[in-house]
């Protein structure tokens, strides 16, 4: 898995989490872990560009 595949993976698997966390009631965890594909995107975003 390429290092971009990675970090899609991790917001992918957040955001399948928040979804979970929602379904079962937990709408405040839901919501903050829903937060995490962003910032994890932007992460991956930014080490790549730094390779470059």
């Amino acid at each position: 898995m390429s290092g971009k595949g990675i970090y899609v993976g991790g917001t992918l698997l957040s955001i399948l989490l928040s979804l979970l966390l929602y379904a079962q009631g937990k709408r405040e965890s839901a919501i903050f872990v829903g937060l995490w594909a962003p910032t994890i995107l932007n992460l991956g975003q930014s080490l790549i560009d730094a390779e470059d």
